[in-house]
């Protein structure tokens, strides 16, 4: 864009903030607050249901939001203590109340916390769009005229097409959700839009590039002294061997190394090898686990298993005795710390290891940096980086498919693959073979 349009365009968008505040009206106990996205978005607007804008509307189906994890959420697979917490039984409770808690505790977990949060900053966009057009009666439900006219704003001011797609979604799940005909209804009707819109802008393939073999070998052979960097390339060799993704690595256990796990089938020859406990996948509603499997190395300088326990170590890591991660696997140990844990400078200068984990998206920092020690380029490489390089360089040691995605827990899983259970543990360490380690 030339520097008039993108000053036209940022006048625009310092006068569409000055419509929407006089339109939202008064009276009002909070100020608006903005977040920083290409048609401003009211990023409180939950908090100015008293505004004037609001008066003889359902504001319940409008500022509805369901984004925060319920209790039942944050428990994490352990259920039975925030059940108990929710209190007993009710014999006298009656259908309404019990359906009402229903839908305050256990609907929610119909789509992720993270979906409906994506889904709450986008309808926010939609409320905020309706204010600024005087049209917040028409958005639930919605026609066909509305959605037309919030598309081309959206096209105006320069939102990407994922965004404007998110927009869609947020759509459409907010009128599901309290049973009303979404706009974009006819057979194919949204991926028709969907394309219709990318027809025009294009959908560039994702520039972040797959980590290589060769960097997984060199990261197992540096021997950096500090702890943050070795952190940094343990956990960035292990996501791509085991074709993590960047919220799973964030979010692993010292009790989620299962080492000799595979020795377990009764099977010589498998001491030395480690699996991987995935409690919760994307592809994995039901929290099954998934178990991709380290194996031994040729050589000591490489062996991921041998230096993931001498990293537990160093940062003074260790299974709780009171751990019943392999008793409860489908539940979030309370005792036991994270395997990445953030580290902090201490009293006499050393860096520690705290008992917190690393989020999502510093484990994706840790993994463009490790990157980048190793040659690659860090605006290149992001977290999904080593995803995308355990599967592809399994696929290009021609690993079964079956087996991949036994592992990964990658893509639909086909009906079949739901009855397998693999009786020869080497099948599991295909994926670790293709490393070449």
């Amino acid at each position: 864009m030339s520097p008039e349009g993108l000053r036209d365009l940022a006048a625009a968008r310092s006068a569409w903030k000055s419509l929407v505040a006089i339109n939202l009206g008064a009276p009002r106990s909070t100020s608006p607050a903005w977040s920083a996205t290409p048609l401003p978005t009211l990023s409180n607007i939950g908090a100015l249901s008293g505004a004037s804008a609001f008066l003889g509307l359902d504001a319940h189906r409008l500022l509805h939001n369901d984004s925060a994890p319920t209790m039942l959420e944050a428990s994490d697979g352990n259920w039975g203590a925030a059940q108990a917490a929710l209190g007993a039984p009710s014999l006298s409770a009656s259908l309404a109340s019990l359906a009402a808690a229903f839908d305050q505790h256990l609907a929610p977990a119909r789509r992720q916390p993270r979906t409906r949060l994506e889904h709450w900053r986008a309808w926010s966009l939609v409320l905020t769009w309706a204010i600024a057009r005087r049209c917040l009666p028409r958005v639930l439900p919605m026609d066909q005229e509305t959605i037309k006219a919030l598309t081309w704003d959206l096209v105006s001011f320069c939102v990407t097409s994922s965004r404007i797609e998110a927009v869609w979604a947020a759509i459409q799940a907010r009128h599901r959700r309290f049973g009303v005909t979404p706009p974009l209804n006819e057979r194919n009707q949204y991926s028709t839009w969907a394309r219709m819109l990318n027809t025009v802008r294009g959908r560039p393939l994702a520039l972040k590039l797959p980590i290589q073999r060769s960097t997984v070998h060199w990261l197992l052979r540096w021997r950096p002294t500090g702890l943050a960097a070795n952190r940094a390339r343990l956990l960035t060799a292990l996501a791509t061997i085991a074709c993590l993704r960047v919220s799973e690595v964030a979010r692993l256990q010292v009790c989620d190394l299962w080492f000799d796990y595979l020795a377990e089938y009764g099977v010589p020859g498998f001491t030395g090898t480690c699996s991987v406990h995935i409690d919760r996948r994307k592809n994995d509603s039901e929290r099954k686990g998934h178990h991709p499997a380290l194996g031994r190395s040729r050589g000591c300088d490489t062996d991921i298993v041998r230096q993931l326990r001498a990293w537990m170590r160093l940062a003074g890591l260790s299974t709780a005795t009171a751990c019943r991660k392999r008793a409860s696997p489908a539940a979030r140990c309370p005792v036991c710390p994270p395997l990445f844990p953030l580290t902090v400078r201490s009293r006499g200068g050393a860096t520690v290891a705290t008992d917190r984990p690393c989020s999502r998206q510093q484990a994706s920092d840790m993994i463009r940096w490790a990157v980048e020690q190793a040659g690659g380029g860090s605006g290149r490489f992001s977290g999904i980086s080593a995803r995308k390089g355990g599967i592809s360089t399994a696929i290009a040691a021609k690993v079964d498919e079956t087996i991949l995605y036994l592992q990964s827990g990658h893509g639909q899983p086909l009906p079949a693959r739901a009855y397998m259970h693999l009786h020869e543990p080497a099948r599991f360490l295909e994926t670790f073979e293709a490393f070449g380690l």
